[in-house]
């Protein structure tokens, strides 16, 4: 999954309805949300912002690469997940971290 931190400038710059978290967005060289991956089996999309990884809010002192890393492969995370301005919790089983 492809993400970019959520920060006032580029909330306002988006009219983003937060201005913390991760917005899953995709690049030149890829998709936002990997088909086949957790991210994708747990129905995490292009454009979604995550604010909380167990409760935990995501902000500039907690970027979600680092809060996902406390967690082992195969443990289930609950993930709120703003889309189209409505909330939602959504279950993940994280998998394997890609290699750099």
């Amino acid at each position: 999954m492809r993400y970019v931190a959520v920060t006032d400038t580029l909330a306002e710059k988006q009219n983003l309805p937060v201005k913390y978290g991760a917005l899953v967005r995709g690049a030149e060289d890829g998709p936002g949300v990997v088909a086949g991956s957790p991210a994708d089996k747990a129905g995490i999309m292009a454009e979604d912002i995550i604010t909380e990884v167990n409760g935990e809010k995501l902000d500039s002192g907690k970027l979600l690469g680092a809060v996902l890393q406390k967690y082992d492969v195969e443990a289930k995370v609950t993930l709120t997940v703003l889309r189209g301005g409505k909330e939602m919790k959504i279950s993940v089983i994280l998998g394997e971290r890609p290699k750099e």
